[in-house]
């Protein structure tokens, strides 16, 4: 399976990356010199290199040529004629202009699967418009109910709107091949920033077409569930999800506070939610005489689901995400520490397929144009006029 990869950033290449992982063959083209804008996203460094693009961009190929010279445009011809794929990220419509769009690029394989990930969508009056994460999360909504309330808007920590619309393109991509495989005919796969970022405001568009509700920031709190946030405990916070009844009560005698289930005002989630505020702070008095660890032992043991809030640094020495193979070693010539987070779903036992650390700039330049019939003097002139031999030791 070829895919030849026109994408950039971050939603794209973590969308080719899936599909890298479980065993496709990925080209992914980038300008010369400078590359995908990535791999300058940086602090942190990792042996001089955006640690952002190393874990972004592992099992791939990279060539680097300038799409805009004829022997950079026929070489992405020629690529699109042999690919499975192609997925693209550029602004809407502008790769269409350059005559790489669906259109243009069926006619010379009329099986090809062709992705395209904008930021505001393939129509309508924004479809043109630049968009980032951060911009789409302000834009869709997500924005207005994250942060604590009272308080200024915050962004979601990791670039859910990017990684978000990578899963999505990429499922998209796997229906369409089956697609393509029973009609024998190209597909137009088409997602965007924006729709994922509004997919995932879905429950909360459905509560405010139901009664108008519109939701606001609640901190760690679920907008409908109580008691579902943190608490201090005596040397840190602990999260607590107890939703249902039963788990309220469990929660209760555990941390001794039978006489409250009978309380009126907690005896169902709706009052509960109610006197939410008065509920917290008498869950907190109790957790505050022992130390979290103490109290998610307690607790876990009688079923009530909690846990210690953990940074970056406990999670990845975790003994269930290590024992669940989610750290996973890489072979890299210049990196002897290089691990990454692999691939999350497991097939017969199996993560990613591939462990291919991420490309330098324009390592497979010369092997891939060689393979289309490409000499030493195209493959200059598809590099932008760069020298072959000071590309390759770049």
């Amino acid at each position: 399976m070829l895919v030849l990869d026109l994408t950039r950033n971050l939603a794209g290449p973590f969308c080719t990356m899936i599909l890298g992982d479980l065993g496709a063959r990925v080209i992914k083209v980038e300008r010369p010199g400078t590359g995908d804008d990535t791999r300058e996203w940086r602090p942190p460094n990792w042996q001089g290199r955006s640690s952002l693009f190393l874990a972004t961009n592992r099992n791939k190929e990279s060539i680097a040529i300038d799409i805009d010279s004829p022997e950079g445009a026929e070489a992405i011809r020629m690529l699109a004629a042999k690919a499975d794929i192609v997925v693209e990220s550029f602004r809407g419509g502008s790769l269409a202009k350059k005559g790489f769009g669906f259109e243009d690029l069926k006619k010379i394989n009329p099986r090809l699967v062709y992705c395209s990930l904008s930021a505001f969508g393939a129509r309508g009056p924004q479809s043109d418009r630049p968009g980032y994460d951060a911009l789409i999360q302000a834009y869709s909504g997500i924005m207005s109910i994250t942060g604590e309330p009272g308080r200024s808007a915050v962004r979601v920590g990791p670039s859910i709107i990017d990684m978000g619309s990578a899963h999505w393109a990429a499922l998209g991509i796997l229906a369409a091949l089956r697609l393509r495989d029973d009609t024998g005919e190209a597909q137009l796969v088409e997602t965007s920033l924006l729709e994922t970022g509004v997919a995932w405001m879905s429950y909360f568009a459905a509560g405010y077409f139901a009664d108008g509700t519109i939701p606001q920031p609640s901190g760690t709190r679920h907008g409908v569930m109580a008691p579902y946030e943190d608490f201090a405990a005596k040397d840190g916070l602990l999260y607590i999800a107890a939703p249902n009844q039963s788990l309220f009560v469990s929660l209760c005698k555990v941390i001794g506070l039978e006489e409250i289930v009978s309380d009126p005002r907690f005896k169902s989630n709706s009052a509960r939610l109610a006197n939410r505020d008065v509920l917290h702070q008498m869950i907190e008095d109790k957790l505050q005489t022992e130390n979290c660890v103490t109290w998610e032992e307690r607790l876990l043991a009688s079923g009530v689901p909690c846990s210690r809030l953990q940074s970056v640094d406990e999670v990845v020495k975790d003994p269930q995400v290590m024992a669940l193979g989610l750290i996973r070693d890489f072979p890299h010539p210049d990196i002897p520490d290089y691990r990454l987070v692999d691939h999350p779903v497991s097939y017969n036992g199996t993560r990613a397929f591939r462990t291919d650390p991420a490309p330098e700039l324009g390592a497979h330049t010369e092997s891939v144009l060689r393979s289309l019939g490409f000499d030493d003097v195209a493959i200059q002139a598809a590099r932008g006029g760069q020298d072959v031999s000071a590309a390759d030791a770049a």
